[in-house]
């Protein structure tokens, strides 16, 4: 069975991949900063057992994190999804709560998979669409994988803006990973996945409808009786999580995206197109807001079909996604009134 070890393990997304990595025959090891941290992912996922294990790494930032890890399982396999989350309000300051965790905790990654993880075959990391654009030059730009954002790290620091601070240490990690592949040359290939947004069902331990992870959030919204009308679109494209988890596994065995930075998905979202398929949920009847009149811009990618069609991913439809996450979320309802 192949050894694979997942960053950032009891996140939203990494539950998804860690779920079909398993069912895939994957021995996972899931990194996480405590030990009840991975008590939980066992409790929600008790089938898991004898198929995931976990390794504590509190600091992403010291110099060689990430040694005993690799010292003490052969990795075949990692998947790197940890990040510092825009939605924390504990994040505050850009260079130490978002640009140093965000490089150091890539390159520290790297470097000790370089010097003790002797069976890697490949890495894939867990980008964003944020590393090319803000989304504020969505009306006026076709995005394609070879671009990056426009914004500086003096331009963050000026900000101090969560957002800002969060779209250019995406920006920076990945220029750093990629020098590092540049300088080093790794025995592994680097692959580097650009979604947009990412909706799919919260498989992930949970413990408060208020406060689930920030897509969830955002998508709970539109019928928890925030909102009398539809809200604005923050970005205008998404991938279901469970296509992206695909898109991962898939990249640590195609050759033709080793060493390569892709945009993957970019299917058109609204605010509007997700509450249209909330209404194909009979449970969710007097629980919508009213239809709004936006007109949402369509995100532009040149080269992403290129991409989807050489990991061969078949990317679920509106229906699917958002009505299997708000099925999910209304039996999370049902366990916390219980």
């Amino acid at each position: 069975m192949p050894k694979t070890l997942v960053t950032g393990a009891n996140g939203f997304f990494a539950a998804h991949i860690i779920d079909q990595l398993i069912a895939e025959g994957h021995d996972v090891t899931g990194s996480v900063r405590s030990e009840s941290k991975g008590k939980q992912i066992l409790s929600r996922h008790p089938e898991y057992e004898g198929h995931l294990d976990f390794v504590l790494v509190s600091d992403y930032t010291i110099s060689g994190t990430w040694d005993a890890a690799f010292q003490k399982t052969a990795f075949d396999y990692v998947i790197h999804t940890a990040a510092p989350l825009l939605d924390d309000p504990r994040n505050v300051d850009f260079d130490e709560n978002f640009l140093n965790p965000s490089v150091k905790g890539s390159t520290e990654l790297l470097k000790s998979a370089s010097t003790y993880g002797k069976n890697v075959k490949a890495v894939v990391v867990t980008g964003s669409v944020n590393a090319i654009t803000t989304g504020e030059d969505v009306a006026t730009r076709v995005y394609n994988s070879e671009e990056w954002l426009p914004l500086s790290i003096e331009d963050a620091r000026k900000a101090q803006n969560p957002y800002y601070s969060y779209c250019v240490a995406k920006a920076e990690s990945e220029k750093a990973i990629w020098q590092y592949v540049k300088t080093e040359k790794p025995q592994y290939s680097v692959t580097v996945l650009l979604p947009a947004l990412i909706f799919g069902p919260p498989i992930q331990p949970i413990s408060d409808l208020k406060k689930m992870n920030y897509s969830t959030d955002v998508f709970y919204s539109l019928f928890n009786g925030t909102y009398d009308v539809t809200p604005p679109t923050s970005f205008p494209s998404y991938i279901d999580a469970r296509d992206l988890a695909a898109a991962h596994i898939k990249s640590l065995t195609t050759p033709a995206v080793f060493n390569q930075r892709l945009i993957v998905g970019g299917l058109s979202y609204s605010s509007q197109l997700a509450v249209n398929a909330l209404k194909t949920v009979p449970e969710l009847a007097g629980r919508l807001p009213k239809d709004n009149d936006e007109l949402t811009p369509v995100a532009k990618f040149g080269d992403v079909k290129e991409w989807n069609e050489k990991l061969n991913l078949q990317l679920r439809t509106p229906d699917q996604t958002f009505g299997d996450m708000a099925r999910t979320i209304l039996e999370l309802e049902n366990k916390f009134k219980a």
